[in-house]
């Protein structure tokens, strides 16, 4: 036997958590506990109609003591490509924790091969299957620390970028979705927002879709002076990707939600379309541009 302890939860619906044991801020339990919810979002993609994602629960490591593994009482299922431009969904209710700092979270997902698709994606040639290889068994790990507050409550928020997370593997049945994460604390975060030149989305170099308004993008870096780089980059790969799409007005906007106070460099690419996950196409980028978040600020970067 395991000589690990590992403290497991039912989570029940968001009205329901008393009848499980857990509660909300106001109902904590002592000062040595603190609650915490996390919400999923996601950044638009082009040419895919739906990405279906089945989530069976979470779990989460103190930095001081073991595993604390939390189970949905029932599979939470999101179809991510509604949860854009700042909408978000609830993937773990507020729920009391020992308070302390945490090392990471890991969801757990029903996306492994088998005769039903728990998650799938939809295009425009019809349903595939999508699979998070060893998702179900291993969970998706994501090494983001945070701290759950005493007599306190944390608000977290996991943007799964798809554009970097979608793959094609040759030979492979469906589509792979790969843990492109992202955590932020809904406390403190900023946005990002622009118009990006309609010379740079009609240039002659563009492999973009003018008729369908695709395969324009803006890449988002860590850090100011950044050469951008595309999504399997070695070493410089983006911290998030925005779809460029025209507005009523005839503009091509772009907006790039829940980050984390700091410097960055932005780039567009109107090449976007062919900078698929695991492939090796090299794309161009108009001229980077630097530019700070702070908290609770839109920060403006035309391109």
């Amino acid at each position: 036997m395991d000589t690990k302890t590992f403290r497991r939860f039912i989570v029940c619906g968001a009205f329901a958590l008393s009848a499980c044991g857990g509660g909300s801020g106001s109902g904590l339990a002592g000062a040595s506990e603190g609650t915490l919810a996390i919400g999923i979002t996601d950044a638009p993609v082009d040419d895919v109609l739906e990405v279906n994602v089945q989530f069976t629960g979470v779990t989460l490591k103190p930095e001081s003591g073991d595993e604390i593994e939390i189970v949905f009482d029932q599979p939470k299922d999101f179809d991510l490509l509604t949860l854009t431009n700042g909408t978000t969904a609830e993937l773990l209710p507020e729920t009391v924790l020992p308070a302390g700092v945490y090392n990471w979270v890991r969801l757990a997902v029903n996306a492994e091969f088998d005769n039903v698709f728990d998650s799938y994606a939809v295009l425009p040639t019809g349903q595939v299957e999508l699979r998070v290889p060893s998702g179900s068994q291993n969970g998706l790990r994501l090494v983001s620390g945070f701290t759950v507050l005493a007599g306190g409550s944390t608000d977290l928020v996991i943007d799964w970028d798809l554009r970097k997370a979608l793959a094609n593997p040759v030979g492979q049945p469906g589509l792979h979705l790969r843990p492109a994460l992202r955590v932020t604390d809904r406390a403190v975060y900023g946005d990002l927002e622009g118009v990006v030149a309609t010379a740079l989305v009609q240039d002659a170099a563009c492999s973009n879709d003018l008729a369908a308004d695709t395969g324009n993008s803006v890449y988002v870096y860590s850090g100011n002076g950044v050469t951008p780089g595309d999504i399997d980059d070695p070493t410089m790969p983006p911290l998030a990707t925005a779809t460029v799409r025209q507005d009523i007005n005839g503009d091509y906007v772009y907006q790039v939600m829940f980050l984390p106070p700091g410097e960055y460099t932005a780039a567009f690419t109107c090449q976007a379309s062919d900078d698929i996950a695991g492939s090796d196409e090299d794309i161009a980028f108009s001229a980077p541009q630097n530019f700070t978040i702070e908290t609770g600020a839109t920060t403006v970067v035309d391109i």
